[in-house]
């Protein structure tokens, strides 16, 4: 099933989004336990809302056109946002030996202010030249979970998303601390849909990345260094996962740090971003001056 987060005049509500177009779930569910909003959905687990979910697409009887939606971030109200570095073999590459993979995973954060939904905007930070794309698979949990093994893991997960790791190249290199550069407002699109789990595997995950139409980034979710069960288990030694928290799992080869100085084409206003998976579809944003 494909979750979206849709913008209304009542606040976000959660959509399903079909072939027939998109259900408004508040607009069309009779029983109260139904979830109305994407958090209602998550904080109810998986196996409790889909049940719920699939009879209101059952018994849909309006549908409203996709590309007429005001979207908001997939996940709108997160507790805590992780993100793991340098988790792709060929990316670590194209650093030139700026890195080298780890025992383990290496971890940064974002906050709520960073999130921007499918067809918004990412503004550029004001004290920042060197603004950079880095397209993601996104985890979101659905089940409270801690000190969960790699073999558990996959039951803590609701299901996938899509993320643009949006970078400020100078700030992020300022201290060995990465999060001045990564957490900037609207430096974490997320979209456009959530897939449940229960039709998506974090196997073989195929991901690609756009600027301005032309594929610059492309991988495979098995290419990954820690794959995410083991970012999941490893977080949940951390800390607790709740119900809507986000894993941004790392990025392929192919942005624009990796390139050679001379075609270092750091992000404009007017550049559109496009970040693909061939099941959750695609997320885009565009670059704008703040």
């Amino acid at each position: 099933m494909k979750l979206i987060n849709m913008k209304t005049p009542d606040g976000n509500r959660l959509g399903i989004l079909t072939e027939r177009g998109v259900i408004d779930v508040a607009a069309q569910a009779s029983d109260p336990a139904v979830p109305r909003t994407v958090m209602q959905a998550l904080r109810l687990g998986l196996d409790e809302a889909l049940p719920l979910l699939r009879a209101v697409e059952r018994d849909a009887t309006a549908f409203l056109p996709e590309a007429e939606l005001e979207y908001a971030p997939a996940v709108d109200d997160p507790e805590k946002i992780f993100c793991i570095g340098v988790n792709y073999r060929a990316h670590i590459e194209e650093t030139r030996g700026s890195f080298t993979p780890a025992e383990a995973p290496t971890v940064f954060a974002k906050f709520r202010n960073s999130l921007a939904p499918h067809r918004g905007t990412v503004l550029r930070n004001r004290r920042e030249t060197r603004h950079d794309y880095e397209a993601e698979i996104a985890v979101v949990i659905g089940r409270r979970c801690a000190y969960v093994s790699p073999e558990e893991a996959e039951a803590y997960i609701f299901g996938y998303t899509l993320a643009n790791d949006i970078s400020a190249r100078t700030l992020q290199k300022v201290t060995s601390q990465w999060v001045p550069g990564k957490t900037c407002d609207t430096f974490c699109p997320l979209g456009p849909c959530i897939v449940t789990a229960d039709v998506l595997s974090y196997r073989n995950l195929h991901l690609t990345g756009y600027k301005n139409g032309e594929k610059r980034q492309e991988g495979w979710s098995d290419d990954m260094i820690h794959d995410i069960p083991e970012l999941v288990s490893y977080l949940s030694g951390c800390c607790t996962l709740e119900p809507g928290d986000v894993i941004l799992t790392g990025t392929p080869a192919g942005v624009i740090l990796g390139r050679p100085a001379d075609r270092q084409d750091w992000l404009q206003p007017g550049d559109v971003l496009d970040v693909c998976e061939d099941t959750i579809g695609i997320l885009t944003v565009t670059v704008q001056d703040a």
